[in-house]
């Protein structure tokens, strides 16, 4: 395996995938270093009374591309890069997480977010059945339904605002309270009939049969109280995977990759897409777009860089 290439891509869900297509299409020495193809793409959702749907819009896309990479990609590093150092001359060493290292002439991150979970009973056993991390993937399913939110910032806000018009009742609870920017009165929405606020509140447990059906709470002063709920949104800030290049290039207040409208980066030659990015939208089809476009960014960089 040659250590430098034209390209490497970071992360493997559907912006990386993308990337890496473009990049063989263009005939370009390209690596992959994800420890996977896909990311979190293909999983079913189930609602009560509803057929389990795989409702990731994209999906579909997202495995051509995957089966695509699988079948012409030579080199896919199957780690994580730990750190990206830019080099006198312009290019970039990654170190690999499990040891060893590699050079590009340009780097496309793509290394997606983590959703903060509630770490409780009944949270694994019900992702997917009722509990979602997504309001913006999945809000669609419970109309009429009554549902919870937990959080405390824009994101929260932001599934409050999407949910009033779809659900019929929302308990929101105000864990780990975040600030909003500067300006922002999202909280005004709280006072919404429709919504029922709890403060000083924690959760105990998600509980359920088949699918969802409550959420225990303990209060400040030890009481206990169960919430009726068909749904739950755990809608804390999403934690950009940046880690490789946090040093390295801008990010916003979030933690998120600033890019301009080229998905290039703070930095000559390194590239992001997806939603490590301050393009993070929650949604595949965007995804795919920014990592198609930050593909032809880098390879144009390149065309331009041969000539100087």
């Amino acid at each position: 395996m040659p250590t430098a290439f034209d390209v490497v891509v970071l992360g493997g869900g559907p912006a990386g995938l993308a990337a890496v297509a473009y990049e063989l299409h263009a005939r370009l020495s390209v690596a992959l270093v994800s420890p996977d193809l896909g990311g979190k793409v293909s999983y079913p959702f189930a609602v009560r009374g509803q057929p389990p749907t795989e409702y990731v819009w994209g999906a579909g896309l997202t495995r051509e591309f995957a089966d695509k990479v699988a079948a012409e990609l030579q080199h896919h590093i199957k780690d994580t890069a730990s750190r990206v150092e830019r080099l006198e001359d312009g290019t970039f060493r990654l170190q690999l997480t499990e040891g060893g290292s590699i050079e590009a002439r340009t780097v496309i991150v793509c290394t997606g977010v983590r959703a903060q979970r509630l770490f409780v009973g009944g949270e694994n056993e019900y992702w997917g059945r009722g509990l979602s991390y997504s309001a913006l993937s999945h809000a669609p399913l419970f109309q009429g339904c009554n549902v919870a939110i937990l959080g405390g910032g824009q994101r929260a806000i932001t599934a409050a605002r999407i949910l009033t018009p779809l659900a019929k009742h929302i308990d929101y609870i105000i864990a780990r309270p975040q600030q909003l920017p500067e300006g922002e009165s999202g909280e005004q929405w709280l006072n919404h009939p429709k919504i029922t606020v709890f403060r000083g509140w924690e959760v105990q447990q998600v509980i359920g049969d088949d699918f969802v059906t409550g959420i225990d709470l303990v209060g400040i002063n030890g009481e206990v109280r169960r919430l009726p709920v068909d749904g739950i949104f755990v809608q804390f800030g999403l934690l950009p995977n940046n880690g490789a290049v946090r040093e390295l290039v801008q990010l916003d207040h979030n933690g998120n990759i600033v890019i301009d409208q080229q998905c290039a980066t703070s930095v000559p030659g390194i590239f992001a897409a997806g939603d490590v990015t301050t393009v993070c939208a929650e949604q595949v089809v965007v995804s795919l777009g920014e990592g198609a476009k930050a593909a032809l960014s880098a390879w144009q960089y390149l065309a331009y860089q041969s000539e100087a």
